[in-house]
């Protein structure tokens, strides 16, 4: 896995770089990312570069968030529900998640179920995470 360069046209998906499933997570993400529309960050590089400036402090460290090109922040959930969007087969996926009757409240339960080894996990951070970035591959 390799750093991805730094491009106002990309996405930036930021995540934990200290937890063990979220870094899986994105280089499953990085490895689906065929066209390179993403560059991805740590958690604790982006909020130190104001990525993150526009969600609010008690949240920034809880969930990955995706921050698109013209600089509108979507976590959690709502953020994947949109990444799902960018990813190759996305156009065709994306509309199916939102078509269905529950469609974004099943992604959202299976989003939520997931995200639970982020809090239990030896990864547990705070609000205040102090990253050292060990495992931070792809900061921008």
């Amino acid at each position: 896995m390799q750093a991805k360069s730094s491009s106002s046209s990309k996405y930036v998906l930021a995540y934990d770089a200290d937890c063990g499933p979220c870094t899986r997570f994105a280089h499953v993400v990085d490895s689906l990312d065929k066209s390179e529309k993403l560059d991805f960050i740590s958690l604790t590089l982006a909020d130190q570069k104001g990525l993150l400036d526009m969600i609010a402090p008690s949240l920034r460290y809880r969930s990955f968030h995706l921050i698109s090109p013209n600089g509108q922040a979507k976590s959690g959930s709502e953020a994947l529900l949109e990444l799902i969007a960018i990813l190759p087969g996305g156009k065709i996926i994306s509309p199916i998640i939102n078509y269905l009757p529950g469609g974004k409240l099943i992604l959202k339960f299976i989003y939520n179920r997931l995200s639970k080894l982020h809090d239990t996990g030896s990864c547990r951070i705070n609000n205040n995470s102090s990253s050292n970035n060990n495992n931070d591959k792809y900061h921008t």
